[in-house]
Formats: C-alpha cells, structure tokens, sequence
C-alpha cells in the first residue's frame, strides 16, 4: 500500500499532537499578549495603532488555527503560516517606530517571538516528511 504525503505528514502530526495543541495555544495567548503590551506600556499612538491592529488580525487567524486543529488534529497550512508573519511582524515592529520605550518593544518581541517560534513550528511539522 503506497502512503502518500498527505498521510505521511498526518502521521507525523499524530505523533505530536499534544505539543501541536500546545503550540497552537501558545502562538494565540502571544498574539493577545502582542495586543495587550503597548496599552499597558503606553507606547505612541501610532505604535500602539499598529500593533493592537496587527495583534488582533494575527489572533483572528492563531485562533483558526487552533480551532481547526482541535477540530481535525491536523495541522491547517494557512492559518498557521499566517500566524508566522505576524509573529515576524511583532519582532519587527517596535525596531520600525523610533519612540516605542523599552516595556512596549520588550513585551511586543517576546510576544512575537513565542508567536512565530510555535507558529512556525507547526507550518514545518505540516510540511515535514514522517519521521
């Protein structure tokens, strides 16, 4: 019986399916921390807009992805990709605005950091061949 790769890699994502739900959950509490982070620090009006903007389109698709995972423990491509930009986007963003402050970029790049790091993680054991 021949496997094909959509098989292999749902196969592959069987085995970790525990730490896919983790990481799902993980890139979604970052994308709410990356929202919350310059509100509470009081970061400038425009970094604050982008951010809060950004963080709440990244949480809209973190929480597909962990709602399409739940549902079919598989790994869904898009919105787990698209999770990955914004978590890209949050490590970048504080280095883009010149007046952000320490708590606000701290806060934003850990947020985002956890946020393409988990997020990234599940695109690759999406793509990945089994093991």
């Amino acid at each position: 019986m021949e496997t094909t790769d959509a098989t292999r890699s749902t196969s592959a994502e069987r085995r970790d399916e525990r730490f896919l739900l983790a990481c799902a959950a993980v890139a979604t509490v970052g994308c709410l921390l990356a929202t919350a982070t310059p509100i509470v620090a009081g970061a400038s009006a425009a970094f604050t807009g982008s951010v809060v903007t950004s963080g709440l389109l990244g949480t809209l698709f973190a929480v597909q992805n962990l709602r399409l995972f739940r549902r079919d423990r598989a790994v869904a491509l898009a919105p787990a990709a698209l999770t990955v930009v914004f978590g890209v986007w949050f490590m970048a963003a504080p280095l883009l605005y010149t007046t952000v402050g320490f708590l606000a970029t701290a806060g934003t790049q850990l947020a985002g950091l956890l946020v393409a790091a988990f997020a990234f993680y599940m695109v690759v054991a999406r793509l990945a061949p089994a093991r």
